[in-house]
């Protein structure tokens, strides 16, 4: 009867860890969500961006990484951790090449020049 016990005991330690981990990717999805919205703007649709982009990225082989590269050159310019990295620098070198990267907003302890 107690390995019975153990047994749902440790079922729902994983399932709490499960929902903690699951709750958690949300918030980090959800974030990121808003802050393409907030960079790319109402209406913009990420992925038509990306495809649009002068650059894609790749997995990398025999590693965890993801390598940035120019689709005009074929080039490797720059390597990240994690897709959603990769995107980020993507979107912002995009932006930032075609004169659209949007000024960050002076927060209470910077001053504006």
């Amino acid at each position: 009867m107690s390995w019975i016990a153990v047994f749902l005991a440790l079922f729902v330690l994983i399932a709490l860890f499960g929902l903690v981990n699951y709750w958690g990717y949300r918030r980090v999805e959800k974030a990121q969500q808003a802050w393409f919205r907030q960079v790319l703007g109402e209406g913009v649709d990420v992925e038509q961006f990306l495809q649009s982009a002068p650059y894609e990225y790749k997995p990398l082989k025999g590693s965890k990484a993801y390598g940035i590269v120019d689709k005009r050159t074929g080039e490797e310019v720059w390597r990240v951790k994690t897709p959603e990295e990769a995107e980020a620098w993507i979107v912002t070198h995009t932006l930032a090449e075609r004169g659209k990267l949007p000024q960050a907003e002076p927060t209470g302890s910077e001053k504006p020049s």
